[in-house]
């Protein structure tokens, strides 16, 4: 845009063509200065600014929702072997647990958590507005070389000869494409990644506002394909091979099996929902049995809109006073609770 097009601008803003509109003024020079830098210092703030790090130490911190017993129960994490806060997840690249985990962006190389998401929202959406503006310069500056070269009311000749031809979107396009493909191909380029960018804030922007992460997005939609089989199982079963409703607070698992690896663009493999977690909950429940699911679990931590979005502007773990504190356990506690479960199942 700076090499192709702001030579263009200057052009629109002199008195060389008097009869001719200025589709964009000269201070659109500093202003796309301006956006670059924008982009630049949104990048810098997601790719340096820590998502968060849970270690035995910083469990208090971060340990500021509750156990939902669907995406997530008080147990030890296998990898760092401290407890598994709500809502964390370890992350294979970076080695380390995060808090509020959302996904490992390849394009800032840094995992998005709770005290890093606002950074990235930011970056996605100031690039989203970068290539939109530059898709409406870009396009401004190829209207004022129709204007200038006056190519909507010229008539055009062939290379092999013959009859002159009108002016028309194909020929139009053709000789634009000819002779100013840099600026046309940045139209495209600005176009396409504008119209994905906008896809991809659209999709946070869903997520946030409705309390959840790119993470739990993907787990929510393994429970809901689970919920519809179990439903399904439970509809189609005789009435005496119909066992009692699934209380999912009894449950010693996450219902979501295997976690994902979570990116930018793709979601890991994991293992779909057992089948038969339903009959699992109570030692007195006939195995043979298959259980109502009941109702689809809902998303306790979706409080509003706007709650929703102020945890992503202000994460709690940043607050003064923990909003929710207590959710979790300590390292020792949720092991000793641990081990309690397990007994408890042997006896």
């Amino acid at each position: 845009m700076i090499k192709y097009g702001y030579p263009l601008i200057d052009e629109t803003n002199t008195n060389r063509y008097p009869n001719r509109n200025v589709h964009i003024p000269s201070y659109h020079k500093n202003l796309g200065y301006i956006v670059f830098a924008l982009c630049y210092y949104t990048f810098y703030l997601s790719s340096f600014t820590s998502a968060g790090n849970l270690t035995a130490e910083t469990v208090p911190t971060y340990s500021n929702y509750s156990y939902d017993n669907v995406l997530y129960v008080s147990r030890i994490c296998k990898t760092t072997k401290f407890v598994k806060v709500p809502r964390s997840k370890y992350d294979r690249t970076t080695e380390r647990q995060i808090p509020r985990f959302d996904h490992f962006c390849v394009w800032i190389n840094n995992a998005v958590g709770e005290e890093n998401y606002r950074f990235f929202g930011l970056f996605i959406g100031v690039h989203m507005g970068m290539l939109g503006y530059g898709f409406w310069a870009s396009l401004m500056c190829i209207r004022w070389v129709c204007e200038r070269d006056s190519l909507w009311s010229s008539k055009y000749y062939s290379v092999s000869g013959g009859e002159p031809i009108d002016a028309n979107w194909k020929v139009v396009l053709k000789y634009l494409g000819y002779h100013e493909l840099p600026l046309c191909g940045l139209v495209i380029l600005a176009g396409a990644m504008g119209f994905v960018m906008a896809g991809f804030v659209a999709f946070h922007l869903y997520i946030a506002a409705r309390g959840m992460t790119t993470n739990e997005f993907f787990k929510w939609r393994d429970v809901k394909a689970w919920h519809a089989r179990a439903k399904k199982r439970y509809e189609n079963a005789k009435p005496e091979e119909r066992g009692p409703k699934f209380d999912i607070s009894k449950a010693e698992y996450e219902m979501v099996g295997v976690e994902r690896d979570v990116g930018c663009v793709s979601v890991g493999s994991s293992e779909a929902l057992n089948d038969d977690a339903d009959a699992k909950d109570d030692d007195e429940v006939d195995e043979n049995l298959v259980q109502d699911p009941g109702p689809l679990p809902k998303n306790i931590y979706d409080r509003g809109i706007w709650e929703n979005l102020g945890e992503v502007i202000w994460p709690r773990s940043l607050r003064e006073k923990k909003v929710g504190q207590g959710g979790g356990q300590s390292g020792e506690n949720a092991a000793s609770s641990t081990k309690k479960k397990k007994t408890k199942k042997k006896k």
